[in-house]
């Protein structure tokens, strides 16, 4: 989404033609639906979300028929980085919530 915005504040207009869009994680139900309203024409994800993915995974809303603009795909480039960079991401994400005492190794009693 910020993405999109910031593309389009650059360019001087909502409409993303003459673009592909590269992300990591295949784009949700809002991002799609982005993506669609700004026209863009090409997609290009590396891996996808089995949980929340509306490129193909759980929905499809960048192929529904019934929608003005249906953007290209093309899925799982770089697939397995781009699932090793989400995964390392996340789990950096978890460690940093940790309160200390949970985070520290076992055995630790410094601090």
């Amino acid at each position: 989404m910020i993405a999109i915005r910031r593309a389009a504040e650059q360019i001087g207009h909502w409409r993303l033609l003459d673009t592909t869009l590269y992300v990591t994680l295949e784009p949700c139900a809002m991002c799609a639906g982005a993506i669609v309203l700004a026209r863009i024409p090409h997609v290009v994800y590396g891996t996808t979300d089995p949980k929340a993915g509306a490129a193909g995974s759980v929905l499809d809303v960048l192929q529904e028929p019934r929608l003005n603009h249906r953007p290209r795909v093309t899925k799982d480039v770089l697939q397995p980085e781009c699932a090793a960079l989400l995964k390392d991401f996340f789990a950096s994400k978890r460690r940093r919530s940790l309160p200390s005492f949970v985070a520290r190794p076992e055995g630790c009693e410094s601090g």
